[in-house]
């Protein structure tokens, strides 16, 4: 999952794309890259599940083609939802022996997340042709944005949470606003 979110990947995409434009505009060269982006990602996705996780079924932390609802209380972890809608809570993280680290990636489909404003979190988003809304402010499109809760306090224990958001949308919600 790392490589769909990182900037090698995305790099080659933002180069091809600019090179079709180019091959389009001189030449009458049309070549439809968003289709190829597309196929490329189904591809990634394909070879991913034929080699590691199922399609129809998953753990608590994976989500592709069903919904579903999770509820974090122990170590951080990762969180892939992929094609669907999936709750998240996790406003129940204990981080009185040592910090923790949460990744949710959400990939063509929905996520809401339950966050404690008590507790002090370090939120860093990242999106790709997505929507991520914060309590305070959205990021639309392309964008890497930070936030911080009022209780967080660089050098003391935190929550980090790491969304990223491909062709999809999350919603980050404070306990008690839902």
């Amino acid at each position: 999952m790392p490589f769909l979110f990182s900037g090698l990947f995305w790099g080659v995409m933002l180069v091809l794309f600019g090179i079709s434009m180019i091959l389009k505009a001189m030449f009458h060269f049309d070549i439809p890259i968003f289709r190829i982006i597309f196929a490329l990602i189904i591809i990634y996705f394909g070879v991913k599940l034929l080699l590691g996780r199922h399609a129809f079924k998953g753990d608590n932390n994976y989500s592709m083609f069903r919904s579903s609802d999770v509820t974090m209380s122990e170590d951080g972890g990762e969180y892939d939802v992929i094609f669907r809608q999936s709750n998240i809570d996790l406003s129940n993280i204990d981080i009185s022996e040592s910090s923790k680290k949460v990744e949710v990636n959400v990939v063509f489909g929905s996520g809401n997340l339950l966050i404690d404003p008590a507790k002090p979190m370090k939120l860093n988003i990242s999106t790709v042709f997505a929507d991520c809304k914060l309590p305070h402010r959205s990021i639309n499109f392309f964008g890497d944005s930070n936030y911080t809760t009022p209780p967080y306090v660089e050098g003391e224990n935190y929550i980090l949470l790491n969304i990223d958001v491909v062709f999809g949308n999350a919603i980050v919600i404070e306990k008690g606003q839902e």
